[in-house]
């Protein structure tokens, strides 16, 4: 069993920054980045779409570098715009490539606790989030562990209809944290003395 990462002091410090006056914190951990394994799926789409953009560029530049002599108004009209138009995609290739690790990034600056009141989720990136959710709002548990008992945890917290009339379900997450079963013990107890 890999041993859980532990809070960085300055994690710890600001999750219990967010803690009401008398509220107490029952448990806290962080997500393991080497755990989020679904963000690299994106790369299935994103490198090849990469490539062809790539290649798009490569065949786009081809009037300006050929060593044959390329008539001028191609070069000046196909040979500008094409190029022009292949970057924007070029850009979005790079940033569903850099996705994944941006996501292992974030996890890594992100403290989860369950506190006697609530879960808090609070991330400290460049600004500071946090979200929470009462227990009184709680609804289904979704879990799913490893062997290695790490895990991620979904909580339903509510739904609504959007502009086409579809029911969407709003789920607070839990991702990739050590010991998940017994957050989910701990959360079904406090759930049941509320």
């Amino acid at each position: 069993m890999m041993t859980p990462p532990t809070p960085s002091p300055e994690l710890d410090s600001i999750l219990r920054r967010e803690l009401l006056p008398g509220e107490r914190l029952l448990w806290s951990a962080r997500p393991a980045p080497h755990k989020l394994r679904a963000p690299f799926a994106i790369w299935f789409f994103a490198v090849p779409w990469t490539a062809f953009a790539l290649f798009w560029e490569a065949m786009a530049l081809l009037p300006w570098l050929a060593s044959t002599h390329t008539p001028l108004g191609i070069q000046w009209s196909f040979g500008i715009i094409f190029p022009l138009f292949g970057l924007p995609f070029i850009g979005i290739g790079l940033t569903m490539l850099w996705m994944p690790f941006k996501a292992r990034r974030r996890a890594a600056q992100t403290i989860f606790g369950l506190t006697d009141r609530r879960i808090v989720r609070v991330t400290a990136g460049t600004k500071r989030e946090s979200a929470s959710v009462l227990f009184g709002q709680m609804g289904p548990i979704d879990v799913t562990a490893d062997a290695d008992g790490y895990g991620s945890l979904r909580i339903q917290t509510g739904s609504h209809r959007d502009s086409d009339g579809d029911l969407v379900t709003e789920r607070f997450d839990v991702m990739g944290v050590p010991d998940v079963a017994r957050l989910e013990g701990l959360l079904l107890e406090r759930k049941a003395e509320g």
